[in-house]
């Protein structure tokens, strides 16, 4: 970390920081996660977010730096409306109701 910037001055730099990602987290897309930041057991990080603190278990981070939003039982509660509970279907019979399911069954931003 720090890069050809400090380099330049001091050309052996090198600092490191271990990631350490709990059981259940859950990364979105695109995420960028910088050394030495822990996320939290059961912890969701919004796609395309720039991790620069620790997330605490349970909780919902997003954006750049990422933020915190909410806990996840709070996002399960504020989704739950739109649950299809189509998650151990084929996908042949997730297909079929998902082209049968009404639009207001479909989030919308």
């Amino acid at each position: 970390m720090g890069g050809d910037a400090v380099r330049e001055k001091y050309p052996d730099f090198d600092v490191f920081g271990k990631v350490v990602i709990e059981d259940w987290a859950y990364i979105g897309a695109h995420s960028q996660i910088m050394p030495g930041v822990t996320i939290g057991r059961g912890a969701l990080v919004a796609a395309g977010s720039i991790v620069t603190k620790s997330v605490s278990p349970g909780t919902v981070v997003g954006g750049n730096p990422a933020r915190y939003i909410c806990t996840v039982e709070e996002y399960y509660e504020r989704s739950k409306k739109y649950n299809l509970s189509t998650k151990a279907l084929s996908q042949t019979e997730k297909r079929n109701i998902l082209l049968n399911t009404p639009d207001d069954k479909f989030l919308k931003k």
